[in-house]
């Protein structure tokens, strides 16, 4: 290495040029092992493992959307619940302007009182 170069980095740039320019020899040997080594380090086939079952409550969750999906969907059939059952007042009247029939006008729960009447003796 000459010593002509004046700066440390020169100095430094002069001694990395000569020291690429004479790479170190490997032996064989040295690179069948290292080969070898590096083989049995790396992961090894396995067995493919099914994958693990989903509860069916799971996969539900999972075609709703996710729990994002299912807050979506309590939160639109609890707000119809409350629509239906409470039936506001402004609801009402948009109701009877298109001559819809609320609840109020329909017996949900009929008694048996029809049943009754008919004469089941022959």
């Amino acid at each position: 290495m000459s010593t002509e170069h004046k700066t440390p980095d020169d100095r430094l740039e002069a001694w990395l040029s000569e020291a690429r320019a004479t790479p170190p020899a490997v032996s064989d040997d040295f690179m069948a092992r290292m080969l070898q080594d590096a083989l049995a380090a790396q992961p090894q086939a396995s067995v493919r493992l099914a994958p693990p079952r989903r509860s069916v409550w799971m996969r539900a969750l999972a075609a709703l959307g996710g729990g994002l999906g299912l807050a979506g969907l309590g939160s639109a059939a609890m707000a119809g619940l409350v629509i239906g059952y409470v039936q506001p007042d402004p609801l009402l009247s948009l109701t009877d302007q298109f001559g819809v029939t609320t609840a109020a006008s329909v017996d949900l729960l009929p008694g048996f009182d029809a049943l009754l009447t008919e004469d089941f003796s022959q």
